[in-house]
């Protein structure tokens, strides 16, 4: 079960400190996309949990979860491009039982040395999609990157909220409007990270890799040529 690439979803387990290949991490976890799950989309074969999961029984919990983050999709879309004077429904097809990856993230409590050497829990990154549901953790740590004063700024959600991140497929089609959200994890501000763990199960909203990415009419003359997903996804990927 240990992650590799299907598409566009690094799927699978990774480690503590081998979330990729440049990112040493103080987080474990799993990944999952729509392949994982017997819900609607176009298979060759016949689904088969065992496939992607360690006991088929978790498949079935985890799609409850899956299947109202779907809901979402088009609401959180529509009003991205009504706020850009876009049409609201342009993506509506392409999310139609679209790609996502369903993230599980397991932060176990930080040892003394590693509290010592300033080390994170998840180093700064951007997402490769078009935008990452996350519903706030009870453990604060989430901080993201404010490009106008250059700083991190923690993100407080309050209980039961959820936070929208767009990602790299968003800033492209948007023409930059919609800047790719820099975000990292970092030590909790009562300093319980020595004691208690933390969780987070995002998941991110992709479009299937054959789909073409091109900007949207409306931001302005496009600054990009249309790309293939899977194309513009495995260069991201590589930097």
């Amino acid at each position: 079960f240990r992650a590799e690439r299907s598409g566009s979803v690094n799927q699978g387990y990774f480690p503590i400190e081998e979330t990729s290949d440049i990112h040493p991490d103080l987080v474990e976890g799993w990944v999952w996309c729509r392949r994982a799950f017997d819900i609607p989309q176009e298979r060759d074969e016949a689904f088969r949990p065992e496939q992607f999961w360690p006991k088929p029984q978790y498949e079935q919990r985890a799609r409850k979860l899956v299947l109202a983050h779907e809901q979402l999709f088009k609401p959180i879309a529509q009003a991205m491009l009504q706020g850009l004077g876009c049409d609201p429904h342009l993506l509506d097809e392409k999310l139609t039982e679209t790609n996502f990856g369903l993230r599980f993230n397991y932060y176990p409590p930080m040892t003394k040395e590693q509290d010592r050497s300033g080390a994170g829990r998840l180093l700064g990154h951007e997402d490769v999609d078009l935008f990452t549901i996350l519903p706030a953790s009870r453990t604060d740590g989430l901080q993201v990157w404010n490009h106008r004063s250059g700083k991190w700024v923690r993100m407080k959600a309050p209980p039961g909220s959820i936070i929208i991140n767009t990602g790299d497929y968003m800033q492209r089609i948007s023409n930059d409007r919609l800047p790719s959200t820099t975000h990292r994890v970092g030590k909790p501000t009562d300093g319980s990270q020595l004691t208690r763990t933390r969780v987070s199960f995002p998941i991110a909203v992709y479009v299937w890799e054959d789909e073409i990415l091109d900007v949207l009419p409306g931001p302005g003359a496009p600054k990009y040529e249309p790309i293939k997903a899977i194309t513009f996804h495995t260069r991201s990927i590589s930097k």
